[in-house]
């Protein structure tokens, strides 16, 4: 090995030991929720219902987003109770991320109802159960409609909250899925939204460091959880049979996983998982082709 290479090696390996030093350190402390200005998108259930009921209980002020008013009321009655602070502000504001030209509306409101920005949690999906790829037009208009609920509302939100963050030095968290990292056959637009905002935040995340701004972005792999939408749409799928033996994650467990890798500032949180993706993932690091025929053999056969 030349001189010039070594020293590059020496450099390179300095560099990794100092960031798993930095990174090993990183540790979560609840009072730093106490009195934080939280959005959360996809609040009304699952696990955007269960980080919403862990912020609260922290002190946290919120604001709450999902299409459904009803259960976005009884989420933030259930937070008010929660709280220990009976002059923490818990609001919620009714949103459908398809109309793109309201995600602005939505930071605005939240902005306005708790006086700033800290943190901002994208937890909204759409999650559908398609058929497989043939070019169909049904194909590309599931395609159109997922990457503008999974991706580009995403980008949105964030952008528009970027000013309020960066005043704060504040925090991002995206919940992105397994399916970014396990293909499965029939799940192509959901897996390719994912694959997006992937993409997106983790070149948002370096260009923060680089303007050196002190707002974390930090993705959130989510795997099989027991919430009410996965567990309908892989009973659908895949049948009642398999989904016993899936042995799901429990949302609320998930939930405070994220809260946790959020306001600790971490770069990438795997939650709890269901046992199959976890397998699934650590196969395709091996090998990729092993890991597709034994996805098919799990799920399909």
């Amino acid at each position: 090995m030349g001189y010039g290479l070594k020293k590059l090696s020496l450099a390179l390996s300095t560099v990794v030991i100092a960031y798993l030093l930095m990174y090993s350190g990183t540790k979560f402390d609840p009072a730093d929720v106490q009195d934080k200005k939280v959005l959360i998108t996809g609040a009304s259930s699952g696990i955007g219902e269960q980080m919403a009921y862990h912020f609260a209980k922290m002190g946290a002020n919120l604001v709450l987003t999902a299409r459904r008013e009803h259960r976005l009321k009884e989420v933030v009655e259930r937070c008010k109770k929660l709280s220990p602070k009976p002059t923490a502000n818990h609001a919620y504001i009714v949103a459908d991320m398809r109309e793109l030209d309201k995600t602005k509306n939505v930071i605005t409101y939240s902005v306005d109802s708790l006086k700033g920005l800290d943190i901002l949690v994208l937890n909204h999906a759409r999650i559908s159960v398609s058929n497989m790829w043939f070019g169909s037009q049904q194909n590309l208009t599931d395609m159109a409609m997922e990457m503008d609920i999974n991706f580009r509302s995403y980008v949105q939100l964030a952008s528009h909250a970027l000013p309020h963050l960066l005043k704060s030095k504040g925090r991002i968290a995206f919940v992105s899925s397994t399916a970014e990292k396990v293909p499965v056959p029939g799940m192509a637009v959901y897996t390719a939204s994912k694959h997006a905002i992937q993409g997106f935040f983790g070149v948002l995340r370096q260009e923060m460091v680089m303007r050196n701004t002190g707002v974390s972005v930090t993705s959130c792999i989510v795997g099989g959880t027991r919430t009410e939408n996965v567990m309908e749409l892989f009973k659908q799928k895949f049948g009642e049979e398999k989904l016993k033996g899936l042995n799901f994650a429990d949302p609320t467990a998930v939930a405070l996983e994220i809260v946790k890798a959020t306001v600790a500032r971490q770069y990438e949180v795997f939650t709890s998982s269901d046992k199959w993706s976890s397998i699934l993932m650590f196969l395709g690091k091996i090998s990729p082709e092993f890991a597709d025929q034994v996805t098919l053999k799990v799920l399909f056969e």
